[in-house]
């Protein structure tokens, strides 16, 4: 099902382009900001607010953590579900799909090795927008875990792969990268717009970061994060199935 010689190639033109720089670039520098403006924002507020008397409570770890779940969660997500519509159809639109096409590569093979290559990217942004906060977190604030960290990671970890998965769809479905980009915007647009209605956050993506912020204020929501999970898992295995039975029978 995967050629893992088309494989590599997805990954080092990945490299080589700059969509790894741009998306590598944002998380980190939100990875990095978010600790930072968490133990600082007070001072900067004061300091520009000097006429007027305001009193905060001393910043903790737990700003640093809604810092990074709302940051990984927005702009984060969004550079990179946008740079991720292109997958397919700017291959389509340059005409070299029909080039990788002829060289004994199936159209299965050829798009679960691009779903495979944009998980592999953002996991890897991901862990290391993880690893950055947790460093800066713990240096600033000396405490970092909580109950919960490692099941509200994983379930906004499912919510990037689950975008993955929206951006492969639309790139195969449309024929325009622009109209891809805007499509898959105004799905997560929706899907946040969702979150609103907390009933029915463990049955949506999206609500994977509410739900994580819950669980960092000491709201227990650790049941729907596990729903929230597994429905995000389920989901993502349905839209890979249904882009590769679209794209097996699309016309060329």
């Amino acid at each position: 099902m995967v050629s893992l010689a088309f494989l590599r190639k997805e990954i080092q033109e990945m490299v080589k382009t700059p969509k790894l720089i741009i998306i590598a670039s944002v998380f980190v520098f939100f990875a990095i900001i978010g600790p930072l403006t968490a133990k600082y924002m007070n001072e900067l507020i004061a300091m520009f607010a000097s006429d007027i008397e305001i009193s905060f409570p001393d910043p903790t770890y737990v700003q640093s953590w809604e810092q990074f779940y709302s940051n990984i969660t927005s702009i984060s997500m969004i550079v990179f579900l946008i740079l991720m519509t292109g997958t397919v159809v700017a291959e389509k639109n340059k005409g070299s799909i029909y080039l990788m096409l002829t060289k004994n590569v199936t159209r299965t093979s050829f798009l679960v090795s691009k779903m495979i290559a944009g998980i592999l990217l953002f996991t890897t942004v991901f862990i290391m927008s993880v690893l950055i906060s947790w460093y800066y977190t713990w240096m600033l604030f000396d405490q970092v875990t909580y109950e919960g960290l490692a099941l509200s990671l994983l379930s906004i970890f499912m919510l990037g792969i689950f975008f993955t998965m929206v951006a492969v769809l639309l790139s195969v479905l449309l024929k325009s990268t622009t109209h891809a980009a805007l499509l898959a915007f105004a799905a997560y647009a929706i899907l946040n717009i969702l979150t609103i209605l907390s009933d029915i956050n463990p049955y949506n993506p999206a609500g994977a970061t509410t739900l994580a912020l819950n669980q960092l204020k000491g709201v227990d929501a650790i049941q729907p994060l596990l729903i929230n999970v597994l429905i995000s898992l389920v989901i993502t295995i349905i839209l890979a199935i249904a882009s590769i039975r679209i794209f097996n029978k699309q016309e060329l």
